[in-house]
């Protein structure tokens, strides 16, 4: 028994002092930008933080925020701790961009202790997207259109059509939906009397006020 009190005491102090012979062993730095225009996004706050500790861990059971900081004007993070051995360390990105974002680059991970990290991001924030969609070619109260949106950060459309435009739709939004910043491609088939089409349309989302768009069929 007392040897191996002797030995967690010893590892112990061993850890310690290997953790602070060299200062602090978490580093970690980067950018954080819009990914659309490059631009730097200040007060975006990260978080770097310890998993999950197992059983083979004297120090703990929960995992635990270690450290949290804000990226600056220029878009820039720097985050050091001292953290033990026992553990893995992650970094994850929080919030700070009004009206949210999503991130496309980038991501959650975890930090090499001992070296020195550069994890850059690419962030997108969200705009408002107001529709007009109008059947300018009906042929009868049969028509139909239907149509998928694929995003340019995705690697393919989303899986189910909407729901149907039937007859000489002529719709205009009455509010605005919240949409990703960026191109959203517009996937539409189209079916008359005359046959079925397929027709595609771009639009291009902006950060700050509303994009107004008509989807002309």
């Amino acid at each position: 028994m007392k040897w191996r009190i002797f030995f967690m005491s010893a590892l112990f102090l061993l850890v310690f002092s290997t953790c602070t012979k060299f200062g602090k062993n978490v580093y970690v730095d980067g950018y954080v930008r819009n990914a659309i225009t490059g631009e730097p996004v200040p007060n975006v706050s990260l978080t770097i933080y310890r998993g999950q500790i197992d059983w083979k861990d004297p120090l703990g059971i929960d995992s635990k925020t270690l450290k949290t900081t804000t990226t600056d004007a220029n878009g820039y993070y720097k985050l050091e701790y001292l953290s033990t051995l026992f553990n893995q360390v992650h970094i994850r990105i929080g919030g700070g961009v009004e009206g949210g974002y999503i991130v496309v680059q980038g991501g959650d991970g975890i930090i090499k202790k001992g070296k020195k990290n550069h994890k850059d991001y690419g962030i997108v924030p969200y705009g408002q997207l107001h529709w007009h969609i109008k059947n300018t070619n009906c042929e009868g109260i049969t028509d139909t259109m239907w149509y998928k949106i694929k995003y340019q950060y995705n690697s393919d459309y989303l899986n189910l059509w909407s729901f149907p435009y039937i007859g000489c739709t002529d719709i205009s939004g009455n509010g605005t939906d919240k949409v990703e910043m960026g191109n959203h491609i517009i996937y539409m088939k189209i079916s008359r009397p005359s046959g079925i089409i397929y027709k595609y349309d771009t639009v291009f989302v902006n950060e700050s006020g509303i994009t107004n768009f008509d989807l002309f069929y």
